[in-house]
């Protein structure tokens, strides 16, 4: 994905900039060969650079069943730059942090990246309670990083482990650099649900091991060849285990955030829906149904008003929360009437809906005419002729 791609800028936090003046950081863009690659560091806050650390968060993203919308877009920056903050000494730098060692026995040797992605958790996730996005898209980018940093061989080698130094690191990293707009999105990862500090140490051991497609991280430093099948398919099962462990942290952080999140402020509710008025003989009968929101708070009742002008609500009645249904019998023939509804919470009201209006006809005896119709017809149908006689007034007799 190239960088002309991504969303418009958007503010730097500032608790991620330093005292340093960007005018001195200008000068110190160079690549970092630290893990996967951030695409070098970002000479422009507002448009980071983009590399495999950041593919690997964008695929992490496409995994999530919940909504990260707010990280797709407003504030993808943010959480981009986040994701280069340990390798950039402008920002983080701590890449002495960044490895897993395991000991030839299983046994767990030194667990500081794992460590740092659970502090970096626990600060994302007070961020993410308090609705402060920025920082928490900064923070879980950084977090992701040290999450997928031991997916890199290297990072599980050292010259004080069982394995020795690896020998490639730089030139694996600048081949996925490479090779990155090529990469299509990861099919086949189930979404997991692990702590940072779990699923960094799970990722380190499978790598340091090996499993299924993943060789042990000594094979693929002495059999270093991407022309070679069984390295190429452990180099991308390796890419792909990166993605699964940072979308697993991201789904428990977005469970963890939601369900330690101060209850939402009731408010008051929205209007009721679907209001209608239909003249029922010498009625008025007013439907309803219940807001498409209540405001946290249980609706109360109903307030009823009507008027003879649509600009002027007068108060008619209040019905309970159960009742979608009303009858007004205090209307007059020939005249239109108007209706509003409001709905009520422990709150206060909503506003009023949009009216609804009936006009009652002005025919004396609508049910006579009926009948009388009904009567007509009936004789029709039967063979019968009508006659239909003017009634005059009577004259003197003869």
């Amino acid at each position: 994905m190239a960088c002309d791609s991504l969303p418009g800028p958007v503010a730097i936090p500032g608790r991620a900039l330093t005292a340093i003046s960007f005018l001195v950081c200008s000068v110190l863009w160079l690549p970092c060969a630290e893990a996967w690659s951030n695409g070098g560091y970002s000479a422009d806050p507002d448009n980071p650079d983009y590399g495999t650390h950041d593919w690997i968060l964008d695929m992490a993203l496409t995994l999530q069943t919940r909504d990260v919308t707010f990280l797709k877009t407003t504030y993808h920056d943010y959480l981009l730059l986040g994701s280069e903050a340990p390798d950039n000494p402008q920002y983080i730098g701590d890449t002495t942090k960044h490895h897993i060692y395991f000991y030839e026995t299983g046994t767990l040797q030194d667990d500081v990246c794992a460590v740092r992605a659970s502090q970096v958790y626990e600060t994302a996730l007070g961020y993410m309670i308090a609705g402060d996005y920025d920082n928490a898209a900064y923070d879980i980018g950084v977090m992701a990083h040290y999450i997928s940093d031991p997916g890199v061989f290297g990072h599980t080698m050292g010259a004080y482990t069982d394995w020795g130094a690896e020998v490639h690191h730089q030139d694996y990293e600048d081949e996925f650099e490479s090779i990155l707009d090529t990469l299509t999105t990861p099919t086949g990862i189930a979404l997991g649900d692990a702590g940072a500090y779990d699923a960094t140490l799970q990722l380190a051991e499978t790598i340091t091991f090996g499993d299924d497609a993943i060789q042990s991280n000594a094979w693929m430093d002495s059999n270093y060849d991407w022309a070679d099948e069984t390295f190429l398919s452990s180099a991308m099962a390796s890419l792909d285990a990166s993605v699964a462990a940072v979308a697993s942290v991201i789904n428990h952080l977005l469970v963890e955030a939601n369900s330690q999140a101060p209850p939402p402020v009731p408010e008051e509710p929205l209007p009721p829906a679907s209001l209608a008025a239909s003249v029922q003989g010498s009625q008025v009968l007013l439907t309803w149904t219940s807001p498409p929101r209540d405001g946290g708070s249980d609706i109360t009742g109903y307030v009823l008003y009507r008027g003879t002008d649509p600009e002027s609500p007068v108060y008619l009645t209040t019905v309970s929360a159960s009742t979608h249904a009303w009858n007004d019998d205090s209307v007059k023939r020939g005249k239109t009437y108007y209706y509003w509804v409001v709905a009520e919470n422990s709150v206060g009201q909503s506003d009023m809906t949009r009216l609804a209006s009936a006009t009652i006809p002005r025919d004396s005896n609508p049910l006579v005419l009926a009948v009388g119709v009904v009567a007509a017809l009936g004789a029709l149908a039967s063979g019968g002729v009508l006659v239909w006689r003017r009634r005059t007034r009577a004259g003197p007799s003869r």
